[in-house]
């Protein structure tokens, strides 16, 4: 077979791969909510990592999301081992952590959901998509405990509308309640069990967790 069509075939194979594995949905972030995912990265991410695991997830998120907004990243373990953190353990004039360290890590960051691997691995590395904590269970549960005892302190009735809003969308668990559809901070949105004008109030017992299409059809039902 001619060499050439063979090198075209392999690099349609490879975007084939990654476009069937791309998220539906997935329009990257924009600059104006790299503040907001920094601060949650910082306060409901970064502790349950270890050091290896944060220096890794920061790589990948300095290159990806903080970026262009793209939160997925092609790398390869090689270039890793070069790029992120050095080892404690060894004199070497290099000072690289090894290749087993940096595999593990990366698998570490894929089970708690910091990271999903896209495809499999190619000449340039392999295609990861990185994920904000809105996005990761792990990081969901932490906020839960985190908000259950300031709430505790500083009950819900006393909270804000902006407040109100994400304590709904942390007890939905950033899921539609409609679609069962999982979302973020930048995409729920907030609904009526019952309406104001059937006598529903205000109250988060009356709010559920929506994606814009459904709340949108319900708005269009209801008028």
């Amino acid at each position: 077979m001619n060499p050439r069509i063979e090198k075209i075939r392999q690099l349609l194979s490879e975007l084939e791969v990654e476009t069937a594995h791309t998220p539906k949905g997935d329009a990257g972030f924009s600059a104006l909510e790299l503040p907001d995912i920094i601060g949650e990265i910082v306060d409901d991410l970064q502790p349950i990592l270890t050091a290896y695991d944060a220096a890794f997830y920061w790589f990948l998120f300095r290159h990806s999301i903080a970026k262009d907004g793209n939160p997925q990243i092609r790398v390869s373990r090689s270039s890793l081992r070069r790029a992120v953190v050095k080892s404690s353990y060894t004199n070497a004039a290099e000072n690289n952590i090894s290749i087993g360290k940096v595999q593990d890590t990366l698998h570490a960051l894929e089970e708690i959901g910091a990271i999903e691997k896209l495809g499999e691995p190619n000449r340039q590395g392999t295609l990861y998509r990185v994920l904000i904590p809105d996005e990761i269970e792990a990081c969901r549960r932490f906020r839960a405990e985190r908000l259950a005892e300031e709430l505790a302190l500083f009950p819900l009735s006393n909270k804000g509308a902006h407040e109100k809003r994400m304590q709904v969308f942390e007890r939905d668990g950033y899921t539609c309640r409609k679609c069962q559809k999982q979302l973020t901070r930048f995409t729920a949105t907030t609904d009526y069990v019952q309406s104001p004008a059937d006598g529903g109030d205000e109250s988060a017992e009356n709010l559920i967790t929506t994606c814009a299409e459904c709340n949108s059809r319900a708005q269009k039902q209801a008028s």
